[in-house]
């Protein structure tokens, strides 16, 4: 029922990829998330300084 394969055919297949491996697009995602987080509390800042909303801490 398994087809067979032959050892010509077995040396042409390529696995996995060959140009970004995965801590590659791991270190490009936390540069994204930490980019993203940075502007998301750059952004509140402003937001609370314009607003004059200020949380008092005690």
């Amino acid at each position: 029922m398994l087809k067979e394969i032959k050892d010509k055919e077995l040396e042409t297949i390529v696995g996995g990829s060959s140009n970004f491996s995965s801590s590659v697009i791991n270190a490009l995602t936390n540069i994204i998330k930490f980019f993203y987080d940075a502007g998301s509390g750059v952004g509140s800042a402003i937001r609370r300084i314009h607003d004059k909303d200020m949380c008092p801490t005690k």
